[in-house]
C-alpha cells in the first residue's frame, strides 16, 4: 500500500499549544500539512506555517542525532511523534509531529482563511472542550509537558 505524508508542529508557550481549527475536518489540530515530493518533513513545517499562519519558525530536535552527517548523509530534525492515520484521508497518512519556535516573537498570526476558520492557544485543560481527535489531546499534552527548555 503507498502512504502520503504530512509534518505538524506544536508551539507551546506559557502552558498552552497553538492549533489551528482546520477546514477540511472541522477539528481543532496542529499547523502543518502535506510533504511535496522535493521537501522533508521539517521544511514542508516551515513551508506550511508561513503559508497558513504568516509565522517563521524553527522546527526543534526531539532526539540528537547519533550520526552528525558528511558529504553523504545529512541528519533532518527528529520528530517528537510519529503515527500513521486514516480518518479523513482517501489514502492513509504517515504524520511526522514536531516542537517548534518562533524565530521571532514579535510576529502576528496571519490565518489562512482558504484553509483555516481560526488559531488559538490551548491549554491542557482547554483541549478537553473542543472538537478535535483523540490523537491531538495525547499530543498537545505530551508536546506541553516536554517542550524543549529553550
Amino acid at each position: 500500500m503507498a502512504y502520503k505524508y504530512f509534518a505538524s508542529g506544536y508551539l507551546v508557550k506559557e502552558g498552552k499549544a497553538l492549533l489551528v481549527h482546520h477546514k477540511k475536518f472541522d477539528k481543532w489540530t496542529p499547523p502543518g500539512g502535506h510533504m511535496e515530493e522535493d521537501e522533508t518533513p521539517d521544511q514542508t513545517l516551515i513551508r506550511e506555517w508561513k503559508e497558513e499562519l504568516a509565522l517563521d519558525i524553527e522546527v526543534l530536535p526531539a532526539y540528537e542525532n547519533a550520526f552528525r552527517g558528511d558529504a553523504n548523509s545529512t541528519p533532518i530534525p527528529m520528530p517528537f511523534h510519529i503515527d500513521l492515520e486514516r480518518e479523513g484521508f482517501d489514502i492513509p497518512r504517515i504524520g511526522f509531529f514536531f516542537y517548534v519556535k518562533l524565530k521571532n516573537n514579535n510576529q502576528i498570526i496571519d490565518v489562512l482563511k482558504s484553509e483555516l476558520h481560526d488559531a488559538q492557544w490551548f491549554s491542557k485543560e482547554d483541549v478537553l472542550k473542543i472538537s478535535t481527535f483523540d490523537q491531538t489531546r495525547a499530543l498537545l499534552e505530551y508536546a506541553i509537558n516536554h517542550y524543549p527548555k529553550i
